[in-house]
């Protein structure tokens, strides 16, 4: 799958419009397109390398992406500035399950580095699974409603919490995997939906997990949203990245 990468080009912001968020601009942020269909989130991990979810994979000619702008970052121009870039290969983790998600992970190696720059810059990896109860960000183009789906054209952000292993397992019986780590907010609406696929959940400015799969219905408080958890495949990554 070929992508074309549009990277942001503006500072940071804190906080999918994810369920109760806000309009923001994390410089990592990206974007699959196939064709003009927008496809799933990103997060560029390193100059040359875009870390997505292996479900994202679609053959064929696409895009990636991340949304600049000046006090919109709308999919549209404006007078914003773009940095495309085409991926060249894709990496699906090997031990990716497409029925249970498990190892629902995927790299992307692009033609050309993405410029860096205060506005444009990768993510580091998470060193460590983080503890139950750490604050997270999660951003992403999703829907901005359910069940009924309303897609925005601004990248949104919002913050959820690590939810302790056993509880998420009582959540979804027989569902989650140590390669799975849930997050979510008891007491709002914030969560990812329908598009946020893919993109970053950003644990003490590292990221921690992929966007994966969650309920039917998001912004249940109850029912958390389930991304990999990227601290168990630190090697694959690493050894991914440095021999291609």
């Amino acid at each position: 799958m070929r992508l074309l990468l549009l990277l942001l080009l503006l500072p940071a912001a804190t906080g999918v419009w994810v369920l109760e968020g806000h309009t923001c601009a994390p410089p990592w942020q990206a974007a699959l397109f196939q064709g003009r269909r927008f496809v799933c989130g990103g997060t560029l991990v390193a100059p040359r390398w875009v870390l997505t979810a292996a479900h994202c994979h679609a053959p064929g000619y696409g895009q990636v992406t991340g949304t600049p702008g000046q006090g919109g970052h709308t999919w549209a121009g404006g007078g914003v500035t773009w940095q495309r870039r085409r991926s060249e290969r894709t990496f699906r983790f090997p031990g990716y399950n497409e029925s249970s998600k498990d190892g629902d992970l995927m790299l992307l190696r692009l033609q050309v580095p993405a410029h860096l720059s205060r506005q444009v810059s990768p993510l580091p990896l998470a060193r460590t699974c983080a503890p139950a109860g750490t604050t997270c960000q999660i951003s992403g183009w999703g829907s901005t409603t359910s069940p009924q789906v309303t897609f925005p054209q601004a990248l949104h952000c919002s913050q959820v919490r690590i939810v302790p292993e056993l509880t998420c397992r009582r959540i979804y019986p027989d569902s989650i995997t140590p390669n799975m780590v849930c997050a979510g907010e008891p007491r709002s609406r914030a969560d990812t939906c329908q598009g946020d696929s893919g993109g970053p959940l950003v644990c003490n400015g590292r990221l921690q997990g992929i966007t994966s799969w969650g309920p039917g219905v998001c912004g249940d408080p109850q029912k958390p949203g389930v991304y990999v958890n990227l601290c168990r495949y630190g090697r694959w990554l690493q050894d991914t990245m440095a021999q291609n």
